[in-house]
C-alpha cells in the first residue's frame, strides 16, 4: 500500500490505521476476518432467468452480472426467474462430491448495483426495478455447510433441509 506521502506499507502495518486515521479525522483499527469481507453470508448466488428478467427495468438491455457480486449463477433446467427467493432455508450440492450450500437468506441490494462495472457511471434503473418489483431483493446469500471445489457446469442439487445433503 502507497499512502499519499509515498510511504510502502504492508496493509496491516499500524501506520496504514494512523494514515488513514488522520486522513478521516477520526481513530481507525483495520482488521482481518477469517472469512473474508462479505456483506451477510460468504455467498450470494443469483439465476440466470432471474438477470435475464431484470431486463425488463433497463428497456430490455443486457445487464453486466457483474453489478451484482454474485458468487455464483446458476442456470436452471426450466428457468424460472427469481427462483432462488424459494430456497431459503434449503441446501445446494454443487457437483458430484462438491461444496454444500446452505441458504439463509434473500439479499437486499444497495447502490453498488447503479455502477457500470467498467466505466463507473451510474444507471439508477436496476435499483429503481429492484426497487419497485422485487422489494428491494435479488438472489440469496448462503453460508458453506460443506467445503468442496466448483467448476463451470457442474450440476446444482436442490435439497428441502441442509442435513440431507451435508451427510452424504
Amino acid at each position: 500500500m502507497t499512502t499519499p506521502e509515498g510511504w510502502e506499507l504492508p496493509w496491516d502495518d499500524p501506520g496504514v490505521a494512523d494514515e488513514v486515521g488522520r486522513a478521516l479525522g477520526a481513530p481507525v483499527s483495520l482488521v482481518r476476518s477469517a472469512v473474508g469481507v462479505h456483506d451477510a453470508a460468504p455467498v450470494h448466488l443469483l439465476t440466470s432467468a432471474s438477470l435475464t428478467a431484470a431486463q425488463e427495468w433497463v428497456d430490455g438491455e443486457e445487464i453486466d452480472r457483474r453489478r451484482f457480486r454474485a458468487n455464483l449463477i446458476v442456470e436452471l433446467d426450466e428457468p424460472e426467474p427469481f427462483a432462488e427467493a424459494g430456497w431459503v432455508g434449503r441446501s445446494l450440492a454443487i457437483g458430484d462430491g462438491g461444496p454444500v450450500l446452505q441458504v439463509v437468506s434473500p439479499t437486499e441490494r444497495c447502490a453498488i448495483t447503479t455502477f457500470d462495472p467498467d466505466t463507473l457511471e451510474r444507471d439508477n434503473r436496476v435499483l429503481a426495478g429492484l426497487a419497485r418489483n422485487r422489494e428491494n431483493l435479488f438472489g440469496v446469500y448462503a453460508r458453506v455447510a460443506r467445503p468442496g471445489w466448483v467448476s463451470v457446469g457442474a450440476t446444482v442439487a436442490l435439497a428441502a433441509s441442509p442435513a440431507s445433503l451435508v451427510a452424504r
